[in-house]
């Protein structure tokens, strides 16, 4: 049953780079693309009009986290400490509110928060979503039937998802005298890593190929040598992608030199994770000052030689003071990128225009960062980090996951180019309609498979839950 998106302004792909194709046309059978062109005279049983519309590939999000963000928002911002170790712009967020957070929830506040999240994610466009899950410091004890029950949930939305339950060796939290405290789990929590090692393995592939898994070890400076190279095998083993937390402060990174004796990428290579397959979430703090101009030659060849993914996060460094220094800089190096939301919001939109802003000041280069360079980060980025090639692209053969973005508004007209107007100026509120595996999950910006003022009012009664037990 042939699908054809006719009248509106197409994103295409041509196998190199993304291309204007005005007006265009989409055709779809299943949930496969089978044609993209100017015009198409073949049978078809449902027309679709776009008119007004730029048609694009959905985003591939690669880093967020559902079963908290909805309980940190406001309690991580706009706090800190002016001088001392605390000061550093991730102290407070990062080692304070993140666990009292975590350990002030429950299962049942983890589902509501997913579902709530998880229609803002379709609402705005992200048809691919990274999920990584907490470990024993959210309220469960590491119970992989949360994961289990959230892989539902997704599954349930019509959204495409690789799950990433996380392990690690070690927790960490902030101690009295405003510095880190690291504690190992007992036992190093293996039995938590082959609870994720058999999640991965027994759910990737359930709905429709739409749940794939990840092996997803915590942090960088909370994971032994020994867990991260098991992480290795079990990923060539059941030939899944890994993606660990590093990158994030400096004290991770001093952490890591001082334990280790090696630099993040150093410790990396040791344990045999970088790879077309790995991708490093932030990758903020990769050396020393935190700019990727100061990493070593052997470091920078490492991660472009391996194709590893470094998925940037702008918007949650931005809004506590922070930089990424830079993506200009990591591009130019070679050095394959994605985009990521992190948490709130989760609008790839916000997240485009935060990485092209940002970059643009730090480079002090109003040609840093080009539009169509950061989109192509949010799509064939983070598709390609996957291991995808049929998906952040509309192409034949490619899945189809489409999105409708106005451009009939006051805000965009007149559209002169169209990479600048959704790095620069449009937000998800813009989205129309979202098709993910051909299936319409969005319309008139309306998400139709979950009740959306429902799940609202679940994580609003949850919240008053979890914000009850605080204690900071």
């Amino acid at each position: 049953m042939p699908t054809l998106i006719e009248n509106g302004t197409v994103i295409a792909w041509d196998g190199d780079c993304h291309r204007v194709m005005e007006p265009g046309v989409v055709v779809f059978e299943g949930n496969e693309i089978v044609f993209v062109g100017e015009t198409y005279d073949g049978d078809v049983d449902i027309t679709i009009d776009a008119t007004g519309r730029l048609v694009i590939p959905g985003f591939v999000n690669s880093h967020l986290h559902l079963t908290d963000t909805p309980f940190t928002k406001g309690y991580q911002e706009d706090v800190g400490s002016p001088s001392g170790p605390s000061g550093y712009q991730n102290y407070v967020a990062l080692y304070k509110m993140l666990p009292s957070v975590r350990k002030a929830s429950d299962p049942e506040a983890q589902y509501a928060a997913a579902l709530c999240a998880l229609a803002e994610l379709a609402r705005t466009g992200s048809t691919t979503i990274v999920e990584l899950g907490y470990d024993f410091e959210i309220g469960g004890d590491g119970d992989i039937a949360i994961t289990e029950r959230i892989a539902e949930i997704i599954g349930e939305t019509g959204l495409r998802c690789y799950s990433g339950p996380r392990f690690r060796t070690r927790f960490y939290g902030a101690d009295s005298k405003g510095g880190v405290f690291y504690e190992d789990y007992p036992n190093g929590a293996r039995q938590r890593f082959e609870d994720c090692v058999e999640f991965c393995r027994s759910w990737n592939g359930r709905y429709d190929d739409r749940l794939r898994t990840m092996l997803a070890p915590g942090q960088i400076d909370t994971c032994d040598a020994q867990l991260l190279k098991d992480t290795r095998r079990y990923a060539d083993e059941l030939k899944i992608p890994i993606q660990i937390h590093a990158g994030q402060s400096p004290f991770e990174f001093s952490r890591v030199k001082q334990t280790e004796h090696k630099t993040n990428v150093e410790y990396m290579m040791e344990t045999g994770l970088l790879g077309p397959d790995f991708i490093i979430g932030h990758g903020q703090f990769m050396s020393d000052g935190g700019d990727v101009a100061t990493m070593a030659k052997h470091e920078i060849a490492a991660l472009r030689d391996s194709k590893t993914t470094v998925c940037h996060l702008p918007w949650v460094k931005a809004r506590r003071g922070g930089v990424i220094n830079s993506i200009q800089k990591y591009h130019d190096l070679g050095i394959r990128q994605s985009l990521g939301t992190d948490n709130y919001p989760l609008d790839m939109f916000n997240e485009m225009l935060t990485a092209a802003v940002v970059c643009k000041i730090v480079e002090k280069s109003a040609v840093a960062a080009l539009s169509q360079d950061v989109f192509l980060m949010a799509t064939v980025g983070g598709a390609d980090a996957l291991g995808r090639p049929d998906l952040g692209r509309l192409a034949p053969g490619c899945k189809a996951d489409i999105v409708f973005v106005r451009i009939d508004t006051p805000k965009a007209a007149p559209v002169y180019d169209p990479f600048k107007f959704m790095v620069l100026a449009a937000t998800g509120d813009d989205v129309d309609r979202v098709i993910v595996d051909g299936k319409t999950i969005v319309d008139d910006g309306k998400v139709l498979t979950i009740d959306v003022p429902k799940a609202v009012q679940q994580v609003n009664e949850a919240s008053r839950r979890v914000w009850g037990r605080l204690d900071f």
